[in-house]
């Protein structure tokens, strides 16, 4: 007898996908200003880089898991 190979992955796999493209660009503007703010190319007060850098990756990972983000 022949198994049955069934495509549709199961529940417990994280299916992942490319965020959308307004997410990237929200995200990448947000990274950009973060990372100069901590490098000191643009004069930022302290919290808003670190912020900004954590808004950036959190947008990205949220964006690669739900649909319509």
């Amino acid at each position: 007898m022949t198994r049955r190979s069934s495509r549709r992955p199961s529940r417990r796999v994280l299916m992942t996908r490319a965020p959308k493209r307004g997410t990237l660009i929200i995200a990448s503007v947000l990274y950009v200003i973060g990372l100069f703010g901590v490098l000191g190319f643009f004069t930022i007060p302290e919290p808003y880089p670190t912020t900004a850098l954590a808004v950036a990756g959190g947008l990205l990972i949220l964006g690669a898991v739900l649909r319509d983000l």
